[in-house]
Parts: structure tokens; C-alpha cells; sequence
């Protein structure tokens, strides 16, 4: 009997142990995503067709702020207007859209209430 109270206290403890080693490691190592990227991906058809020449939409945005492509590389989006809102966002300071991320709270469609709103 005494072997099964010290078997599941050993596990519990290293269960205890285990997790709370995995929730630290978790916050250190953090990716962050940057603003800009989630607002310009809000904005596209995320169809991930590939027709702009990247694998998705979020190479698409990764490659638009970086300047590698241009506002109309999106073809499907251009019925429904994204060169547009590219173009607004490219004229948008850092500072505008960390604070339309941040209202938006991370939703697509706040993000393009917001953007329109602007």
C-alpha cells in the first residue's frame, strides 16, 4: 500500500514540476506577431490560393511589409478592394496600427471595421 501513496506523489510531483517548467518556457521563448502583419492579413481574401506567387496570405503580408511585393500582388483581391486598404495601410504610421491591432483584439472583422473607420 505504501508503494502506491509513494508511486502517485513521485508522478504528482513531477507532473507539478513538468508543468510548471513547460508554462515558463512557454512565456520566455514567445513568438510575437507583428502588428502589422495580422492587420494586412485581415485585410486580404485569405483564400491561400498562391495566385501572388507566396504560399498563403500570411507570406503575402509577411512579404508585403517588407516591401518585397506590391499592393496589387493580391489578384483575387482586387474585386474587393484590397490595393485600396494596402495602400492606406503602407500610409499608416506604426504607432496608428499597433493601436488598431490592439482595439480590435486580434478579430478580422474589427480589424476592417477599424481600417475603414480610419
Amino acid at each position: 500500500m505504501i508503494t502506491i501513496v509513494y508511486s502517485v506523489l513521485l508522478l504528482g510531483i513531477l507532473g507539478f514540476a513538468s508543468g510548471t517548467f513547460l508554462a515558463f518556457a512557454a512565456k520566455k521563448f514567445e513568438v510575437k506577431e507583428d502588428p502589422r502583419e495580422a492587420i494586412v492579413k485581415a485585410v486580404l481574401p485569405n483564400n491561400d490560393c498562391g495566385s501572388c506567387g507566396y504560399p498563403g496570405c500570411a507570406a503575402f503580408a509577411k512579404a508585403f511589409i517588407k516591401g518585397e511585393v506590391g499592393k496589387d500582388g493580391c489578384v483575387p483581391g482586387k474585386a474587393q478592394g484590397v490595393p485600396e486598404l494596402l495602400e492606406k495601410i503602407s500610409k499608416m504610421s506604426i504607432d496608428e496600427l499597433n493601436k488598431i491591432y490592439e482595439e480590435s483584439g486580434e478579430d478580422d472583422s474589427k480589424i476592417l471595421k477599424l481600417l475603414k473607420q480610419n
